[in-house]
């Protein structure tokens, strides 16, 4: 009879401890972006995806140093093209571990001396944990950056990853274009 006690607390403990654990799913085009909340360079905090509600948005996430290299040949050529549009917003999200939450302060300041003060409203640092972030954006490779354009309601509706080519970035302009006009 312990036995059986015993086995039925352990088995009612173990279901109860994975009932608030979550499966986090890859992201596929038409899924809303996951929430995302961080501090603008420009010390605003916000939370992704409300923060872009009503505009078109390219985010583009970056969990390793180095990537920036990556990232400026997809903003590159959109920004060129669509910096000027009220409707268009873009956001360069490095992700860091919640383990240098401590000095965030220190590394916000070095990234703000090393970015032309007008792009600050354009760059959030996320800090906490990346796990799940990981499983979101089917990470393999951590040096690699993720582009995402996102509708108005903040839906996925291109994704990409690493070092665009030409043929990506006309595809990438076109989808925002007609984003943009409808």
């Amino acid at each position: 009879m312990l036995k059986f006690t015993l086995s039925t607390l352990f088995l009612f403990a173990f279901l109860c401890s994975n009932l608030g654990a979550q499966t986090v799913k890859k992201l596929e085009i038409g899924d809303k972006f996951p929430t995302m909340n961080g501090e603008l360079l420009s010390s605003k905090e916000i939370s992704l995806p409300d923060h872009c509600k009503g505009k078109v948005s390219l985010l583009i996430v970056a969990f390793k140093r180095g990537t920036q290299p990556q990232i400026d040949t997809w903003t590159k050529p959109v920004m060129k093209e669509f910096s000027m549009y009220d409707e268009f917003r873009f956001i360069e999200i490095p992700m860091i571990s919640n383990f240098y939450s401590w000095i965030s302060n220190y590394i916000n300041t070095g990234m703000r001396k090393g970015i032309v003060p007008s792009m600050h409203k354009n760059v959030m640092t996320y800090y906490g944990p990346l796990s799940d972030y990981y499983s979101y954006f089917g990470v393999e490779n951590k040096k690699l950056c993720h582009v995402f354009l996102l509708d108005k309601e903040g839906k996925i509706q291109f994704m990409d990853q690493g070092e665009s080519q030409s043929h990506k970035s006309k595809l990438l302009i076109d989808k925002i274009k007609n984003l943009l006009n409808n």
